[in-house]
């Protein structure tokens, strides 16, 4: 699996950057690469949807303990919370709630695109949003530097570095263009 965007030799499958460039594509199967419009409409809300499961997290912290204990397990029981949110998910199904609203899958790399990422890659990936979470105040501005991120264009397969690290890519799913 290439993570650098070099076409593995005997990699079959195409991706292009719009719909109406995948009628003159040669690949088998083309894909079609997530517009960054959808990517971070989809991460606004990802994010409000997993801040919940960080809340819950929080909660379970804040039940269990007391004094001291409590910096040390509410940021682990927010990031828990959001791990527990994305992970299942992105691994099981290949999207989250965020990105099914906006017709947006994770794929491996070269691919066909019909199976979502091992446990490895999407802990890879998804590890950054929960972590994020755990820090109560700076976790906006951490969000906002991610989404700025994720807002320019970084090469050719509109990777994100924690894309690149997992070998994945997002691609409109099936049917939704």
């Amino acid at each position: 699996m290439s993570r650098l965007g070099v076409r593995p030799q005997g990699a079959l499958v195409e991706y292009v950057a719009d719909a109406a460039a995948a009628v003159g594509a040669t690949g088998s199967p083309v894909l079609v690469l997530a517009p960054h419009g959808r990517r971070i409409a989809a991460r606004v809300v990802d994010t409000v949807i997993a801040s919940v499961f960080a809340c819950l997290g929080f909660m379970a912290a804040a039940a269990s303990s007391d004094g001291i204990a409590l910096l040390v397990l509410v940021p682990m029981g927010c990031a828990a919370g959001g791990l527990l949110y994305y992970l299942p998910l992105v691994h099981w199904w290949g999207t989250t709630v965020g990105k099914w609203i906006f017709g947006l899958r994770v794929v491996p790399l070269w691919s066909d695109g019909s199976g979502p990422p091992s446990w490895k890659a999407t802990f890879t990936r998804e590890f950054d949003r929960a972590a994020f979470l755990s820090i109560p105040v700076l976790n906006l501005l951490v969000g906002a530097i991610l989404l700025a991120q994720l807002a320019k264009d970084r090469d050719t397969y509109h990777h994100s570095k924690y894309d690149r690290a997992a070998g994945t890519v997002v691609v409109l799913a099936r049917g939704s263009r």
